[in-house]
């Protein structure tokens, strides 16, 4: 979410990683993990698997990291499924995080590919129940959300959701026009702003053992008052990321809508199908990824509207 590029772990922030863990070394292996920011690092410690994540050390970012490991203790409490965090440090200009490694394969099939349908379908009830559990989670009195989401809306981002790349070609830039001009409509006074929030629940960030919900992953704070809001978004996210499944595209929408209704669930999507598809035309213009974002992006305007938003 910011334009700056994490460091590569170097022997001193893997020596910093080890005194966290309270090991005498950690090792990178060979394994390359997914993800768009190339910030996360399969590492190992006497025998146990660890996901090492950096962030630039900027601003506060030590204490949200910090917080971060406070919330989703809170969350595993509850019986969610996401990782256990050993702890976070600093090295350079670099903060770190390590989370012991979950089992299960992502969802993610590749570019212009949505998630198996009945996979998705079987591990769908899981996770609702686990956003469920993010309902009144949050432990900041007066979070900036949804400010800063509808700031993306109207300015762009840091690093994405940049209207620059939108207005580069027409089809983009209808979109752009036309996701402003719904998401002005809808604005409202009061979102939900209790709920702990991923902000990224697409399909490569959860895993599955043999097709049950064994996590959910990426967690990430890169902004004082980030991770706060309304838990709806993350199941508007899941809708966006899966709307070429049949299947299970009206369960989501039902469930949006009774979390956050029509007018905050219409914003979210207008905010996700500016963030995917600026970021597919960014880096990897006219790539499978592109075109299926684009039509999803389109498809879920139509909806959006159809319904009367």
């Amino acid at each position: 979410m910011t334009g700056q590029e994490p460091a590569q772990p170097d022997r001193r922030l893997l020596e910093a990683a080890a005194r966290v863990a309270g090991v005498d070394r950690v090792t990178l292996t060979d394994e390359r993990l997914q993800g768009e920011s190339r910030s996360a690092f399969a590492v190992a410690a006497d025998g146990e698997e660890f996901v090492l994540k950096l962030v630039p050390a900027a601003g506060r970012a030590l204490d949200n990291q910090q917080r971060l490991i406070r919330m989703v203790g809170s969350l595993r409490r509850r019986g969610y499924p996401a990782p256990e965090y050993v702890g976070t440090g600093e090295s350079g200009d670099t903060v770190f995080t390590l989370q012991r490694r979950l089992p299960g394969r992502t969802l993610d099939q590749g570019p212009g590919t949505p998630p198996a349908p009945a996979l998705f379908a079987a591990i769908l009830p899981g996770l609702l129940t686990a956003v469920e559990l993010q309902r009144d989670a949050g432990h900041l009195a007066r979070p900036p959300w949804p400010a800063w989401l509808l700031d993306t809306i109207e300015e762009g981002g840091d690093g994405y959701c940049l209207h620059a790349t939108m207005r580069q070609a027409p089809r983009p830039a209808a979109l752009l026009g036309r996701l402003q001009s719904l998401a002005r409509r809808n604005r409202r006074d009061r979102a939900r702003t209790r709920d702990v929030m991923h902000f990224d629940m697409n399909p490569a960030n959860i895993l599955h053992t043999r097709g049950r919900l064994s996590g959910v992953v990426d967690w990430n704070i890169p902004f004082d008052g980030a991770g706060q809001g309304d838990c709806g978004f993350d199941i508007a996210t899941l809708l966006f990321y899966t709307y070429d499944i049949e299947q299970t595209r009206d369960v989501l929408w039902q469930q949006a809508l009774q979390v956050s209704g029509l007018a905050w669930t219409t914003v979210y999507l207008c905010h996700l199908s500016l963030r995917q598809v600026e970021w597919s035309r960014r880096h990897a213009p006219g790539s499978p990824d592109d075109a299926r974002f684009t039509t999803i992006a389109e498809a879920v305007l139509d909806d959006c509207q159809a319904r009367g938003a």
